[in-house]
């Protein structure tokens, strides 16, 4: 392989497992987190909710974590740190609220909010106007480690699991390319 192509294997492998799998993890561990705080009657990641749309090609929306309580229900959509300000504000909020309707069409007679968390979110930062627009028209966005206080966890030891996944999944990936581990680490201390 030439120079270009081992930086490329090498981007396309840290990319993937730190970036991409990383906010699987962090998704994976606050499920956990409000799952086992046993304060609602049912948890559910990646729950498939029908849009029920005929002229839409779209028929289903993965909710990242659904809450189940006896008179509501909560959906949550996690967002790293991550911002992809190529998508239209509008777009995405009609997008949030047809998600919304669908789950109150899911479970009629409950109480349904659509929620995002964002990791590192404030109200004061300019950067996350879309988020700020969301907060301002039915979609409420909370900053990640804020929100989840009301479970008692310690998000710093979030964070580290969700690091040590990401690091124990890539160094497997990268071992599988070949990749010599050990020189790749003595390379940048």
């Amino acid at each position: 392989m030439n120079k270009f192509q081992i930086l490329k294997l090498l981007a396309v492998i840290t990319h993937a497992n730190i970036h991409i799998k990383g906010g699987n993890y962090f998704q994976d561990e606050i499920f956990k987190v409000i799952l086992e705080s046993k304060k609602h009657l049912k948890v559910i990641q990646e729950y498939k909710v029908p849009l029920r749309k005929p002229t839409k090609k779209r028929k289903h929306h993965k909710v990242d974590i659904l809450i189940v309580d006896q008179t509501s229900v909560t959906a949550i959509n996690s967002k790293g740190k991550s911002f992809n300000s190529t998508e239209s504000e509008d777009a995405k909020l009609d997008e949030y609220l047809w998600y919304k309707k669908a789950l109150e069409a899911e479970f009629p007679g409950k109480t349904v909010t659509y929620i995002i968390l964002k990791d590192e979110y404030s109200s004061t930062n300019t950067s996350l106007g879309a988020y700020h627009y969301f907060n301002k028209n039915g979609i409420p966005v909370y900053n990640t480690e804020e929100f989840l206080l009301r479970y008692g966890i310690d998000f710093i030891s979030l964070e580290n699991r969700r690091q040590r996944r990401c690091v124990i999944e890539c160094e497997r990936v990268l071992a599988d390319n070949n990749v010599n581990l050990n020189n790749l680490y003595e390379a940048f201390s």
